[in-house]
C-alpha cells in the first residue's frame, strides 16, 4: 500500500474523528432556547425536526442535528407530539425526549359543583387540545358518551383529568363520563336498605343536591337524611338551589318570593319529588351520602352563615332558626 493511500486513509480517519467531536460537542452542548414547547407535527420528517430545533434555539444550521440523528441510528424514531423543552436543554436530551415519545402533559380540572355549561366553557378555554368544528355539540358529546338523555347535566364526575395535544374535548368528556359510571355504580350497588329511590339515576340527581346544598363534607349525610325524611313522608324538598337552576339565565342573584313562585320543573317547592335531572356534577363524598342519609327525625336545616346549617325537627323551630341566621 503506497504511502499516498496511507495518507489518504489518514485524512479520512482524522476528518471523521474531527466530525464525530463536532457533532458530539454540537449535541451535548446546553442550548439557549427562546421557547418552552417544542410542537412535532404528525407526519414530520427528521429535516422538519432539525429545522424546528433551529427556530427555537441559538443553532445556525439544521445539518448538525440531522447528521447526528443519523449516525446514532435515530432518524426514524421520531415520535410526532408537543414536548416540554427549556434553556439548559442539549440536543441530545430533547432528541432523547422525542424519540421517547415523552410527551407533556396537561391537565383540566372539573370541580365538585360544576354544571354542564361550566365543564364546557372549560373546555373551550382549554390549551393544546386538538379541536374541530363542532366538536362540542350536544349531538356528538350524547353518540360519544352513549346516553339517550336529553339533558347531560350531572353526567360526567368532577376531577382532574390528564390530556395531551392529541386528545380531543370529547375524549376528556368520555373518560368523565366513564368515571362516573363506575362510581355511581359503586355507590347504588353498596347503598342503605329501605332507600327510597327507584334507580342509579336518581340517586345521582339527590347527590346532585346535596353537593349544593352542602359546604362542610361532614354535613352531607345528615342533609341527605333530610332529603330522605321528606321523600318519605311526600313533603317538598323545598331546596333553593334547584329553583335556582330551573330559572336559569334568569338568575342573576338574590333568591326572591317570585322566584319561589315560579313553577320550573325544577321548583322543589311548587313541585313534589326530585327534579327531572341533577343540577351539577356531584362528587363521591355526595354520591355515598345519597346512598347512606344519616337516620333521624330532621326535617328542616338553614345556612348558618358559616358553612354550616342549623337541622330542625318542626317547623316551628325551623322558622325560628330562619330569624336567626337569616
Amino acid at each position: 500500500m503506497s504511502k499516498y493511500v496511507l495518507i489518504g486513509i489518514a485524512g479520512v480517519v482524522s476528518f471523521m474523528v474531527i466530525l464525530v467531536t463536532y457533532l458530539q460537542r454540537t449535541a451535548l452542548e446546553p442550548r439557549v432556547l427562546q421557547s418552552n414547547v417544542l410542537l412535532l407535527e404528525s407526519g414530520s420528517s427528521l429535516r422538519d425536526f432539525a429545522e424546528l430545533m433551529v427556530l427555537i434555539s441559538d443553532l445556525e444550521s439544521p445539518m448538525p442535528i440531522m447528521t447526528w440523528v443519523m449516525i446514532t441510528g435515530r432518524s426514524s424514531s421520531l415520535k410526532a407530539g408537543e414536548y416540554k423543552v427549556s434553556t439548559g436543554d442539549s440536543v441530545e436530551d430533547i432528541v432523547t425526549h422525542v424519540v421517547a415519545g415523552k410527551v407533556l402533559e396537561h391537565s383540566i380540572t372539573f370541580p365538585e359543583g360544576f354544571e354542564f355549561r361550566d365543564i364546557i366553557n372549560r373546555l373551550d378555554t382549554a390549551k393544546s387540545l386538538f379541536r374541530e368544528e363542532g366538536d362540542l355539540s350536544l349531538e356528538l358529546i350524547k353518540q360519544a358518551i352513549g346516553t339517550d338523555h336529553e339533558v347531560l347535566e350531572g353526567l360526567f364526575f368532577p376531577d382532574t383529568y390528564h390530556y395531551i395535544r392529541s386528545d380531543t374535548p370529547v375524549s376528556i368528556l368520555q373518560r368523565a363520563n366513564k368515571v362516573l359510571q363506575v362510581k355511581l355504580q359503586d355507590a347504588w350497588s353498596g347503598k342503605d336498605g329501605g332507600l327510597l329511590l327507584k334507580n342509579s339515576y336518581e340517586l345521582l340527581v339527590l347527590a346532585s343536591l346535596i353537593e349544593m346544598e352542602a359546604v362542610v363534607a361532614h354535613e352531607k349525610p345528615k342533609i341527605s337524611g333530610v332529603f330522605a325524611n321528606r321523600l318519605r313522608e311526600n313533603m317538598r324538598l323545598q331546596t333553593d338551589p334547584t329553583v335556582i337552576y330551573g330559572l336559569g339565565d334568569e338568575f342573576t342573584g338574590g333568591l326572591t318570593r317570585e322566584h319561589l313562585a315560579k313553577d320550573t320543573p325544577y321548583n322543589t317547592y311548587r313541585r313534589n319529588g326530585l327534579p327531572p335531572t341533577p343540577i351539577s356534577c356531584p362528587g363521591w363524598d355526595s354520591l355515598f351520602a345519597a346512598a347512606h342519609p344519616e337516620e333521624h327525625n330532621l326535617f328542616y336545616f338553614v345556612a348558618k352563615g358559616d358553612g354550616t346549617h342549623y337541622f330542625s325537627k318542626t317547623l316551628k323551630e325551623h322558622q325560628e332558626a330562619v330569624k336567626t341566621y337569616r
